[in-house]
């Protein structure tokens, strides 16, 4: 799935995902993959999974510009 970063919770390490269609996904700095927390900016293009058994909840998080 793609989505943007609309929502940065620096004491929690946390953010949200909006989706292109509109779905907001909570993640952790644990669901980086090839960046980390500190490196995150509004706005940035992601591609991340949805946590198998949740509907909100994204298991991996990628910059859409970083390298797969």
């Amino acid at each position: 799935m793609t989505g943007r970063i609309t929502k940065l919770i620096d004491n929690q390490q946390s953010g949200v995902i909006t989706s292109d269609d509109g779905v907001e996904y909570v993640f952790r700095d644990g669901a980086l993959i090839g960046t980390n927390f500190r490196g995150l900016q509004l706005g940035e293009a992601v591609v991340f999974s949805p946590r198998e058994g949740s509907s909100t909840i994204a298991a991996t998080v990628r910059l859409q510009s970083a390298k797969r």
